[in-house]
């Protein structure tokens, strides 16, 4: 049974730069959804309410705007639902230890789509992302129809460290160790955009940044990001028998090194089950700057599985 509400938008928005992204404000749709330990969580909606679902996730800690873009392309064909990790980016939402675990977001992620009547729907995810859908898919949480993800991060399978293990990574992780107050200290090593106007250059990057904007804030995602850390260790164990369960699409770009492509490589070189689409360029932040190129690969991927499913009964008769 559904207990998802319309809800109103939250105001953690309010101190956001959304010059890039008005038309997708203009579509979005708010809603509250109640979860069995009285808390709430907002999911973005985006098409129409009667159409098959896509449920499309950022990395941890990350606005639902830096998705926005490619949800809108999608919601043409599908109902669109964005779901955000909680306390971060929006802080009116409480935090617990345990939401940090991994299982613990799974069962989260798990209970607010069912708490909004999502059963069947497709999987998209970016970055980080793909920890939670293989360790929610492998223990049976979800039953997404197809696997898409968008610069895969966290798995363990990438030869080569990113930019973002080898550079930002350590300071999240400082940060985690010491708290709040190393946090306001450290942070603004990291906001290089802070005081500088949104352009479409730079939009991308700020919107990744958005928890930089506060102390608090900005501990809460060294938390997760020090989770991200030692979830990959186990993560790999949960790779196969997601991608058994699921027909699963990567797509990476050669020139993205905050996530290395590597990890995209050796997924399809280990898993020949995964469709691997490697493009040329587009960088890190493609998911922002170039939505109809990644909403071109996920659909078509989509409709080639739907295919194969309409086929198969005929086949096996």
């Amino acid at each position: 049974m559904s207990t998802s509400t319309a809800g109103a938008k939250p105001s953690y928005l309010a101190g956001i730069e959304t010059v890039m992204v008005e038309p997708e404000l203009e579509e979005v749709r708010y809603l509250t959804v109640g979860c069995g330990d009285g808390r709430q969580s907002t999911l973005y909606e985006f098409g129409q309410k009667d159409a098959e679902p896509v449920v499309l996730l950022p990395p941890y800690g990350m606005t639902f705007l830096t998705v926005a873009r490619l949800a809108r392309l999608l919601a043409r064909r599908f109902r669109v639902l964005i779901w955000e990790s909680r306390a971060c980016p929006d802080p009116a939402t409480p935090v617990r230890d345990t939401d940090f675990e991994l299982a613990d977001q799974s069962r989260h992620f798990s209970e607010v789509l069912a708490q909004a009547g999502i059963e069947s729907f497709h999987f998209v995810g970016w970055c980080q992302a793909a920890q939670l859908a293989v360790h929610a898919t492998a223990h049976g949480l979800i039953k997404p129809r197809t696997l898409s993800w968008i610069a895969p991060a966290g798995l363990g399978y990438s030869l080569v460290k990113s930019e973002f293990d080898r550079c930002a990574l350590p300071i999240y992780l400082e940060i985690a160790r010491h708290g709040v107050a190393h946090a306001g200290k450290l942070g603004k090593i990291l906001n290089k955009y802070n005081g500088v106007p949104a352009t479409p250059k730079n939009a991308a990057e700020k919107l990744t940044m958005v928890h930089l904007s506060d102390p608090e804030m900005t501990h809460v995602f060294s938390r997760y990001m020090k989770a991200y850390d030692d979830h990959r260790r186990i993560a790999g164990e949960f790779v196969s028998p997601a991608l058994e369960a699921v027909p699963t699409l990567s797509i990476h770009c050669r020139d993205d090194t905050y996530s290395h492509f590597s990890e995209s490589v050796q997924l399809a070189k280990r898993h020949p089950s995964l469709e691997l689409r490697l493009l040329g360029q587009g960088g890190h932040l493609q998911v922002f700057n170039e939505p109809a190129t990644l909403a071109e690969h996920v659909l078509g991927f989509m409709d080639a599985r739907a295919s194969q499913r309409a086929l198969s009964p005929a086949m096996g008769g």
